[in-house]
């Protein structure tokens, strides 16, 4: 049941591309960079908020929850796609100190953070927040 369910989440996530709820960065952001070669291992995420449901060689899927109240330390994603199966206002911190909030609903994708994101994150709402996030292996950009 729930190889199934995951199944089904990635092919609405890659279904999906350009429907994103909300994107970041600014006109003065930087240029992405080119990452070097293909990315064997994925940078670790934070426990106890990420769990690891599949990885192979080309995608590492992750469960992710952040309980009302909770604060994740600063980490960094692979380009990637996320579905929230469970949305919530959160407080984003971007590796430049740049801070802004987010009311994400329920059902909204992520779909367009093709850069490598490195952020911290709290949950400022009254809700749980539940992601599935499918991140990508190989050649990308940096951000």
């Amino acid at each position: 049941m729930k190889q199934s369910a995951i199944a089904m989440i990635i092919g609405v996530l890659l279904g999906a591309a350009g429907s994103s709820f909300f994107s970041r960065g600014s006109d003065s952001d930087p240029e992405p960079q080119a990452q070097p070669g293909a990315v064997a291992t994925l940078p670790a995420l934070p426990e106890p908020y990420y769990t690891v449901l599949f990885e192979n060689d080309a995608v590492r899927i992750v469960d992710h929850v952040l309980e009302v109240g909770d604060s994740e330390p600063e980490h960094t994603h692979a380009p990637m796609v996320a579905y929230f199966v469970e949305g919530a206002t959160v407080m984003i911190t971007e590796a430049n100190d740049s801070t802004w909030e987010a009311t994400i609903p329920t059902g909204a994708f992520l779909a367009d953070s093709l850069y490598w994101w490195t952020h911290s994150l709290e949950n400022t709402g009254g809700t749980p927040l539940h992601s599935i996030l499918v991140e990508f292996k190989g050649e990308s950009t940096a951000r």
